[in-house]
Order: structure tokens, then C-alpha cells, then sequence
């Protein structure tokens, strides 16, 4: 692998409704962002760390982390609607537009997840090969759950009609939204960028904490500011 070609991509655009300004929100002493770029800086493996932006003021305080900022995102990929393929899209178009060359892989690092291991990063990048489309970081997420109907709880599951269904008795799900791992060619599919030949990478459930609103930024902040072993090796601080 080491002769490949990898680059980071931290997207980050300013338009965050739920909670304005999120991105740049600052969390134990620096902004949300920061956190990915830094992580990647600190992983060695990169290229370059590019931030997908649509806004001077992110490019600029992703340049003081040490984020590679060549051009802000076009205004169509940075909507409420825009999927990642929109984001990719745009990217091969600016790279091609300023005449840069392309890696041979993406890691997409979703800035809202401030926490990430080296260790799992590296394990993941090993696993992409070409019989491997993408490499996904997932947490095991739980397998009971229920929705409100006519207020009435309700299971999205079979229960069989018992009050209580042990968790061992279903097999293991995966949430994927923290970081995912592509080769560059992939961006012509559109929406099937990470192609059907997907492995996965389990890593801690710490690593599920997604900033949203301000009170996981108040919770993970919390976290961030103990001394506990766990924290300061998904931190790098």
C-alpha cells in the first residue's frame, strides 16, 4: 500500500441548520473540524488532507490545522439535499478544472465524529485490494428496536409476542456512518461510490459518538476532558 496514493477528505459545509455554525463549533479547544484534520495529520499515511468546503472562513480555519484547501466546493454540492456523491462529484470536477492529479484512494472522515484510532484507520487501509471496493468503519449498534405508533410502543422486530427478547439471541448489527475507505475511480459510479464489494472494519463503540446538537458537543467535551486511558487513545491529543 505504501506506494498508493492516499488522500483524507474532511467534509465540511457552513449551511448546518439544526445547529448553526456546527462544524466550526469549538470542542475542547478547537473546532469540530480540527479534530479530523488533526487525527489525519497525526495517522502519517496521507498525502495530502483536503477540507470540502463551501466557505472561506472553514478554508481558512482548516488551513491552521493543516488542512490542503485548493478551491471551495461549488454551490450545488453544498445544499441541505447534497449526498456525498454530490460532494465527490464536485471534487474530480475542481481537480480536473485546476489541473491537479488525483490519488488512487479517499478516507472520508465525517468531521462530526470526533473520536478515531490510528490502529483501526491502518487495519482498514490493509483490507482495500482489487477484489475490495471500499473499507467501512462500523460500530455495533443494537438490534431491538421499537417505534411509536398511535402512542403505543411498538418492536421493529420479531419479539413473539414476550415482554423481553435477550440480545444474544439476534446477530450483530452495524452502524456505518464514521469513516469509509474508496478508491478514487469509484466517484464515476455516482450514488454507488463504495461499490458492492464492502468489508468492514468493527471498531469501539466510542467511536458512534456523533455531534449533532449541543448537548452531545457538551457530553463528548466531558469525555474529552478526563484523563481515562480510552479517551486520550481515540483523542490524540
Amino acid at each position: 500500500m505504501s506506494e498508493l496514493r492516499i488522500w483524507a477528505v474532511v467534509a465540511a459545509r457552513s449551511g448546518s441548520k439544526g445547529l448553526p455554525g456546527k462544524n466550526i463549533r469549538p470542542l475542547a479547544g478547537k473546532p469540530l473540524i480540527g479534530h479530523a484534520i488533526k487525527f489525519a495529520n497525526n495517522a502519517g499515511v496521507f498525502e495530502k488532507v483536503l477540507l470540502s468546503t463551501d466557505s472561506e472562513e472553514y478554508a481558512e480555519i482548516g488551513r491552521k490545522y493543516g488542512a490542503w484547501v485548493p478551491f471551495l466546493r461549488g454551490e450545488e454540492a453544498a445544499q441541505d439535499t447534497s449526498m456525498e456523491e454530490d460532494v465527490l462529484a464536485d471534487l474530480n470536477k475542481k481537480l480536473t478544472q485546476h489541473g491537479i492529479e488525483p490519488p488512487d484512494m479517499l478516507v472520508w472522515l465525517r468531521p462530526t465524529f470526533p473520536f478515531r484510532s490510528i490502529g483501526d484507520l491502518n487495519k482498514a487501509i490493509t483490507l482495500m485490494s482489487n477484489d475490495t471496493d471500499s473499507v467501512r468503519l462500523v460500530t455495533e449498534g443494537e438490534p431491538r428496536l421499537y417505534e411509536i405508533k398511535n402512542n403505543y410502543l411498538m418492536p421493529r422486530f420479531e419479539d413473539s409476542g414476550r415482554s423481553m427478547v435477550r440480545r444474544q439471541e439476534f446477530p450483530a448489527v452495524y452502524k456505518v456512518f464514521h469513516t469509509d475507505i474508496f478508491w478514487y475511480r469509484n466517484i464515476v459510479k455516482g450514488e454507488k461510490f463504495l461499490g458492492d464489494r464492502v468489508r468492514a472494519v468493527p471498531v469501539h463503540k466510542l467511536c458512534a459518538m456523533d455531534v449533532d446538537g449541543i448537548e452531545d458537543f457538551e457530553i463528548i467535551e466531558a469525555l474529552m476532558n478526563t484523563n481515562m486511558k480510552l479517551i486520550q487513545e481515540y483523542t490524540h491529543e
